[in-house]
């Protein structure tokens, strides 16, 4: 049975001091083809001194999703979640590197995609069980970081997170259409099946 890739999502912040090496390990990731990263960037740490440009509430109210599924009392950056199923702190390397070997690859989601006129169009059937969301990203962004945590630093990101929408409910066919914003560089997408206790069961790259 074809597989897609194992979906491997980052919640950071680039006023964490401790998120650098996590962004770069998810960079290393991003080279492997059985890998699907996406780089969400939470908002809670925007009131120490540094509002991230790419952090929204919304990612931060997934990663709270993410630790009641996993059973954590807490959010916490750099996390690494595998697959839906799996957390770790992001920079442990060998940790994350284990847990991915670990995994067992989803189910290759059948969809099909077009980027035309600055819109993404995508339609898919989402598998029994499951809803399939888009994740649009920037595939590489860069800016430097004037106050907090990380001031005075040049931070690097790999596969941020700019758009996450639902497509299909389980078991039933949609399509959705976007409007991509201009200013974003390299633009990427992912599709991915998700069930309710969050284990990620088919995944497609969309070119």
């Amino acid at each position: 049975m074809p597989r897609g890739p194992i979906v491997v999502e980052l919640f950071t912040s680039q006023g964490c001091s401790s998120c650098p090496p996590a962004d770069r390990l998810l960079a290393q990731l991003a080279d492997d083809g059985r890998v699907a990263p996406l780089s969400f960037h939470v908002d809670y740490w925007d009131e120490l001194g540094w509002v991230d440009p790419y952090a929204k509430p919304a990612w931060t109210q997934r990663q709270r999703v993410y630790a009641k599924a996993l059973g954590d009392d807490r959010v916490y950056t750099p996390e690494l979640v595998v697959g839906g199923k799996t957390g770790m702190v992001g920079s442990n390397k060998s940790q994350v590197t284990s847990a991915i070997g670990r995994a067992e690859p989803p189910a290759l989601l059948a969809a099909t995609s077009v980027w035309k006129d600055g819109k993404f169009e995508v339609t898919t059937t989402a598998p029994e069980g499951a809803d399939v969301w888009i994740a649009i990203y920037e595939q590489k962004a860069a800016n430097k970081v004037p106050r907090g945590e990380n001031a005075g630093e040049t931070l690097e990101s790999t596969h941020v997170v700019r758009m996450l929408e639902r497509v299909a409910v389980a078991g039933k066919r949609g399509s959705l259409s976007l409007a991509v914003d201009p200013t974003w560089k390299n633009v990427g997408a992912l599709a991915f099946a998700q069930r309710a206790d969050r284990t990620i069961v088919a995944s497609v790259v969309l070119r």
